[in-house]
């Protein structure tokens, strides 16, 4: 078992911290593992590995655990190797992917705010705070972004709705999602983006959950609505099929519920007939 504690700060480092290694959109495994763990500070020692960036993250099962931005995808590390970021997603256990998605967030972040949007001049890290500070500015401080997306599973009474994104793999069906627009409330995002997408009225909004998904920094926010009223029309610009299923002809592949929200979504729904 796992157990994180997110913390922005420390004064000084522990000698048996953690480490998970990321290089551009990916992030240090191991092919004779099962699962993508940290790795210890005596293995970081020996994999030579070129460190450009470590951000401190927090506590995993009490020790204090870091993300570093290497400078190259080579670890002398026996068995090692850099995997993509989504695929690696199966790999994940359940109590890691809160922190790996922690560390994915914060190095693209970093990334993207090297220089500041007000005068040009370079960004550094502030001593204390979750927030790069301009060199010449000093109040101006830019903290990592969040962008809220409301993710939905609609009913009509035992069938459920499913659609299949133009970018999905063939056969791969998902419940509807979308981000939410400036000035929006949550509900009125929601019902917008099912309207936008498969032509139906929702109603009966109920919150299931959330979930943080790091691609590239968006916090789901998880809903049941129920169905009211229009004929499944998808819009031909991302959603290209949508259908109601039921429990005995659920597509053959659907997200998992063991690291999606919209697994568990699909799962727990059916759980109830």
């Amino acid at each position: 078992m796992f157990n994180f504690e997110p913390a922005n700060y420390i004064e000084v480092e522990s000698k048996d911290s953690e480490f998970f290694v990321i290089f551009e959109q990916s992030i240090l495994s191991f092919t004779n593992e099962n699962f993508i763990r940290p790795i210890t500070q005596d293995e970081l020692n020996w994999s030579y590995i070129e460190e450009k960036e470590r951000h401190f993250l927090g506590y995993l099962n009490n020790k204090q655990c870091f993300v570093i931005l290497a400078e190259k995808n080579q670890c002398e590390l026996e068995h090692s190797i850099f995997i993509d970021m989504r695929s690696a997603l199966g790999r994940m256990p359940d109590q890691l992917f809160d922190v790996i998605a922690r560390s994915i967030q914060i190095i693209n972040w970093s990334k993207d705010h090297q220089f500041c949007g007000t005068c040009g001049s370079k960004m550094e890290q502030h001593i204390k705070e979750r927030a790069m500070e301009c060199s010449k500015c000093r109040n101006q401080l830019v903290y990592p972004r969040i962008s809220p997306c409301v993710i939905t599973l609609i009913y009509k009474e035992n069938e459920f709705l499913l659609a299949h994104n133009k970018n999905f793999p063939p056969d791969f069906y998902s419940t509807l999602a979308g981000f939410i627009e400036p000035g929006e409330s949550v509900e009125n995002a929601l019902k917008r983006e099912v309207l936008e997408e498969v032509n139906i009225k929702i109603k009966n909004l109920e919150y299931f959950s959330s979930q943080t998904w790091p691609f590239p920094s968006q916090l789901m926010l998880g809903f049941y609505a129920e169905y009211d009223s229009g004929e499944i029309k998808p819009d031909g610009e991302e959603i290209d099929d949508a259908q109601w299923f039921n429990k005995d002809n659920i597509p053959k592949n659907v997200p998992p519920s063991n690291i999606s929200i919209s697994g568990k979504l699909i799962e727990n729904f059916i759980n109830k007939f």
